[in-house]
């Protein structure tokens, strides 16, 4: 049996972008139950050295403050913005991938 990986929403951000971090971040937290339901993995990168792996693997220009990537659960990158995304639009993007269609869920 596949174990089938969870959607991840990366965001990436600068320490002077930290207020639309946490705007993003509150968004979610208000629909906490919700988010759960499309199996949804957040991951944070602030740019660092520490960080400049991923910074690099997703494309990320160091001119960039902020940018929110949705990966499906292939892997592949599904959608990208450099502003904040209400979770309407988030899920409105996850029902509409073929995969969230075949599980039949509906925010």
């Amino acid at each position: 049996m596949t174990t089938v990986q969870p959607r991840q929403v990366l965001l990436f951000y600068k320490e002077d972008s930290k207020v639309l971090l946490q705007k993003q971040l509150s968004e979610f937290d208000k629909n906490e139950v919700g988010m759960k339901e499309p199996d949804i993995k957040f991951l944070f990168f602030k740019q660092s050295a520490e960080n400049a792996d991923q910074f690099k693997k997703w494309k990320i220009k160091e001119s960039d403050p902020y940018t929110f990537i949705l990966i499906g659960r292939d892997g592949g990158e599904k959608y990208r913005s450099g502003n904040f995304v209400s979770r309407q639009d988030l899920f409105g993007k996850i029902d509409a991938m073929p995969m969230r269609r075949s599980e039949g869920g509906k925010n």
